[in-house]
């Protein structure tokens, strides 16, 4: 069986947590207890991708066996898997798949299949950079790794139905991922700070607690040369500290572009997309096209908060122009609607792009995704 038509028979991406389910399908593979590779471990709520695909492009830069799973994927599922700089071709995934042995993988969920084939593509690595799910504590990442250090991306509201209604709730689940070394990002919610300081007395872990200062010259010029949003200086900053932490210098002024698709991407002249599917992705854009105004080519998972979402954005929302998808998650057209009507933003759906217009699109990964199909780009 191919690994495409396995993940098809398992729905959704995120089944309801079960700590003990991925541990005990990793009794089935022992040969994944014990990897070669070390483990650095990334969770968070915004800016996990980025933060560990520039600290793989740091490793790398050392001449360094790198792998780097990261999540979701928007066109193709093996743009997850990133090994020294390209992502395993699909025909890699399948024979790795094969190896683990399909029936002992029957009871895990989509996500929890991909965990067990990054172990098996990465274990021969140098690092294995491993980017959690949506969660922290639960997340088959977690129970299934032995990380010899965590970093926590920017922590705030999202996938409220997983994770906890509060702020501190969320932070808590994915900051007891805490492993014995552990470094803070910088963090735009004080409760984050100070429930990290709490967990990690709690667990004897030596924390480092990052901000604005850790942000370099370098990392600056490095950011604006390639015209990156300020987020990105911060994530960026994440990734050098850990980079150091683990004994190495790097030249961040010649590494290599971010090569991961609908980060704040300008696809043509007048066209970005991003993959800001939260509130504070949405804070992240405001603070980057804050000059101009642009119709947004939106779309979004019923269990997300587009109206606080949109209330962030309108301030540079000429109209909105819905993005049809069909997906399971995605939010009935009419409730969108009637969001953009309360909001008074003007509306309609999406069709074509018109040359003297700009547009921001964005809402989840599946409307990058699909945008990003649409134009073949």
């Amino acid at each position: 069986m191919r690994l495409e038509d396995f993940l098809e028979q398992k729905g959704s991406e995120y089944a309801h947590f079960d700590p003990k389910r991925a541990p005990a399908i990793l009794r089935f593979l022992p040969h994944l207890s014990h990897l070669r590779c070390k483990i650095i471990h990334i969770v968070g709520t915004n800016g996990k991708g980025s933060v560990g695909r520039f600290l793989s492009l740091l490793l790398r830069q050392r001449g360094l066996n790198v792998g780097h799973f990261s999540s979701p994927h928007l066109l193709y599922f093996n743009e997850r898997f990133w090994l020294n700089g390209k992502n395993v071709s699909l025909e890699e995934l399948d024979r790795a798949f094969l190896s683990l042995n399909p029936k002992i993988l029957q009871e895990a969920s989509y996500f929890e299949v991909l965990t067990f084939l990054a172990l098996e593509v990465f274990r021969e690595c140098d690092y294995f950079v491993c980017e959690a799910g949506l969660g922290g504590e639960f997340d088959s990442t977690t129970t299934c790794t032995k990380p010899i250090l965590t970093l926590f991306t920017s922590i705030s509201l999202d996938h409220q139905e997983f994770l906890g209604e509060s702020l501190e709730a969320i932070a808590r689940t994915k900051l007891n991922a805490m492993s014995k070394r552990a470094i803070l990002g910088i963090q735009s919610f004080s409760c984050v700070v100070k429930i990290a300081k709490e967990v990690a007395e709690s667990k004897k872990t030596q924390l480092s607690v990052l901000d604005s200062k850790d942000i370099s010259e370098a990392i600056k010029q490095y950011c604006s040369k390639n015209a990156y949003p300020k987020y990105q200086q911060e994530n960026l900053a994440l990734a050098y500290y850990a980079f150091e932490d683990l004994g190495y210098r790097g030249d961040i002024l010649n590494l290599p572009r971010l090569d991961l698709q609908g980060r704040m991407q300008q696809v043509f002249s007048n066209v970005w997309v991003d993959v800001a599917h939260n509130v504070g992705g949405a804070k992240a854009i405001l603070e980057n096209f804050s000059k101009d105004k642009y119709i947004l080519v939106y779309n979004s998972y019923k269990d997300k908060d587009p109206k606080a979402i949109l209330e962030v954005l309108k301030p540079i929302i000429q109209s909105v122009e819905i993005f049809v998808l069909n997906h399971p998650r995605i939010m009935p057209k009419e409730d969108l609607e009637q969001i953009l009507k309360i909001l008074e933003i003007p509306y309609r759906e999406f069709s074509f792009l018109k040359e003297k217009e700009k547009y921001l699109v964005c809402g989840s990964f599946s409307v990058g995704g699909e945008f990003l199909r649409k134009f073949r780009i």
